[in-house]
């Protein structure tokens, strides 16, 4: 598994094998994405030659360079984010983390590499830190054949690298690329190796410091998911593998027996109850934290439910959970009133929004922030 770590040193500073820098795309080429803390010639020289190789910043370009001024590093990578919402607008969390992804997935076999988080802010480092372990991954089975295994070191250069929030989020980060990278392994095993029954006791085991909850949600959302790619018409022998062996472990059912990947969710959230508050509470955090990564491995996901009959003045159970979690709200879309023509309507726009990096809290509740989305943003 690559370790992560934080610095707030400059990117200049910073020595290693690579430094990896965000940019996001312009009319006329790609632009440096602020918060990099490079100097003056560093910058020129770079800005020289992403107009000399005509790079744009979309999504997924990756520039690499050698001999640059003023930085540590012996390769410098730009990496594009694509199109920021507004002038002056930050990255939103899913362009950042696809942007670093794409880096270092390019980068396997390096000792050590930096990634300049695009910005100053917690959310964006938390980003930067996802997106670096998620992209680092390689296949440590051995379906994989001859690799130079993932980077071994990365760290996430930030001014928030003191904040007590971001170690947090990079606890949160280092399970959920543990649990994305095993998950990943088991379902790249050939079927003829790992059988139903014993993929569903691994999938209960725990794994590192993921929990079994979350291994099974990254293995679902791995294997039903296309990430943002278009779905093909079956799911793969693998992934039909996987879903089989959460079937036999009692932990999914799957209907029609026949599926096709998808690349975003549309999450439909009913009542939940425990025998007592504290069960109650540890439901709703365990479907938040499966949205969540499904959201993390696709293109989006909408949690919707029906109005919430018994008491009008607040949102049913899941969408009020999602929405009073800041970080859960900060990448998934809800809509309450979904039984209504408007909320069904409200849930395809929404869908829309998440495909486009946005997200929303829409409906009649009073923890709703729009009735529905601003058709009138940019997209």
């Amino acid at each position: 598994m690559t370790k992560l770590t934080v610095s707030n040193r400059t990117g200049a500073e910073v020595k290693g094998d690579a430094l990896v820098l965000v940019s996001v795309q312009t009319e006329e080429c790609a632009a440096l994405a602020p918060g990099h803390g490079l100097g003056k010639e560093t910058v020129a020289h770079l800005e020289s030659a992403l107009s000399t190789l005509k790079a744009r910043g979309k999504s997924d370009e990756v520039i690499k360079l050698v001999s640059v001024p003023g930085v540590a590093a012996a390769l410098v990578v730009v990496t594009g984010a694509g199109k920021v919402v507004e002038q002056g607008a930050s990255l939103q969390a899913e362009a950042i983390r696809r942007a670093v992804g794409s880096a270092t997935r390019q980068l396997g076999g390096l000792a050590k590499v930096a990634v300049v988080a695009p910005g100053e802010s917690v959310a964006e480092a938390a980003a930067t830190a996802e997106g670096a372990l998620l992209g680092a991954y390689a296949i440590a089975t051995a379906a994989a054949g001859p690799n130079s295994g993932p980077v071994k070191s990365i760290t996430v250069v930030t001014p928030a690298a003191q904040d007590k929030d971001l170690r947090t989020a990079v606890k949160r980060a280092i399970a959920l690329g543990q649990a994305t990278a095993y998950a990943r392994d088991l379902v790249n095993q050939a079927p003829n190796e790992l059988f139903p029954e014993t993929f569903a006791a691994l999938v209960k085991a725990p794994v590192g410091t993921s929990s079994p909850n979350q291994l099974a949600d990254t293995v679902l959302a791995r294997a039903i998911l296309a990430g943002t790619d278009y779905s093909t018409e079956r799911l793969p022998v693998a992934a039909g593998a996987a879903l089989a062996g959460l079937q036999a472990g009692d932990l999914i059912k799957v209907t029609p027996d026949q599926i096709v990947p998808s690349s975003g969710v549309v999450f439909l959230g009913g009542p939940v109850k425990g025998s007592a508050k504290a069960e109650t509470e540890v439901r709703l955090a365990a479907y938040v934290q499966l949205a969540r990564v499904l959201d993390a491995n696709g293109s989006g996901v909408v949690v919707v439910a029906r109005s919430n009959a018994a008491d009008r003045t607040r949102s049913a159970d899941l969408v009020a959970e999602v929405r009073k979690n800041s970080d859960a709200a900060k990448v998934i879309s809800t809509v309450d009133e979904a039984d209504l023509p408007m909320g069904q309507g409200t849930l395809v726009l929404a869908l829309g929004q998440q495909y486009s990096g946005l997200t929303g809290q829409y409906g009649l509740a009073p923890d709703a922030k729009a009735v529905v989305p601003d058709l009138t943003a940019k997209q």
